[in-house]
């Protein structure tokens, strides 16, 4: 680590690639698969030139999956952290008789787990919900990235603070928001998640679950999911075909679900 060696971070990693042992079915990679991360990084806050090329040379293992396969499972003692290239994840905890609530829905451009940086057991579980593509780093490396550039110690650290946020407002959703609202809130949610990395025109998107998903995410039946879907319809504020969402009332939906952005901290960090 950065703290027991002299060398830049490029070396560190770099030595530890060549020493360390490649699992089978592993894919080769190229690091432009950050950029879409890194882009999201720099919207932000600015990066040395320094920092933004050790965190390019750091050494990946690209996996893909298909759809409702489970990648990290409670209990397991991951050692890399993962970064969603192309589909779309969840987080979730199972009870003993197998039912499953979703606290999360990642996609791409996103790290899902940093946390495992720190923490070396995993509390929850992360599954597939479309054919996805994931990359890994590290947790070694990002550790040392983050001790040896304080902007990218700060970045990671804001990227966690913004889950924490998601699961404080998934919260208050289950717990106090009524069943359409909820599905109102989650819709809202993803739509603008979903604008971020350009698959959302701000009204129109396709969304990439399950209603059965959906109900797992908001605590409800798939029957009294697909009732509170109805509602939204009827009272006009969206229109779905298939898969496709369109919202066609903002401000009433907005209004029905209580939804405020502004737990998604889209301005940024303080520095």
């Amino acid at each position: 680590m950065v703290g027991k060696s002299s060398g830049s971070i490029s070396e560190l990693v770099a030595e530890r690639l060549d020493s360390a042992p490649r699992r089978g079915g592993i894919m080769s990679v190229d690091n432009s698969v950050l950029f879409p991360y890194l882009t999201r990084i720099e919207q932000t806050r600015s990066l040395s030139a320094a920092a933004r090329e050790a965190f390019l040379a750091l050494p990946l293992e690209q996996h893909i999956y298909g759809t409702y396969q489970d990648f990290i499972k409670e209990g397991e003692r991951p050692t890399r952290s993962c970064l969603i290239v192309e589909g779309v994840v969840s987080r979730y905890k199972t009870l003993r008789n197998g039912r499953r609530q979703i606290s999360s829905f990642h996609f791409p451009g996103e790290m899902v787990d940093l946390h495992a940086t720190l923490l070396t057991v995993a509390d929850s579980g992360m599954r597939t919900h479309t054919p996805t593509t994931i990359v890994t780093i590290n947790c070694e490396d990002i550790l040392d990235l983050a001790a040896q550039y304080s902007e990218w110690g700060r970045a990671f650290w804001f990227d966690t603070l913004v889950d924490a946020s998601v699961f404080r407002e998934w919260t208050l959703n289950l717990g106090q928001r009524t069943a359409a609202a909820r599905v109102a809130h989650l819709l809202l949610e993803i739509n603008a998640r979903l604008e971020r990395i350009g698959q959302s025109d701000g009204r129109r998107f396709v969304l990439p679950i399950t209603q059965l998903d959906l109900a797992d995410a908001v605590g409800l039946s798939a029957v009294h999911t697909n009732r509170s879907i109805q509602q939204l319809r009827q009272s006009g504020t969206i229109r779905t075909q298939g898969r496709e969402v369109v919202i066609e009332d903002y401000a009433s939906l907005v209004a029905q679900a209580g939804f405020d952005p502004s737990y998604l901290h889209p301005e940024g960090p303080r520095r």
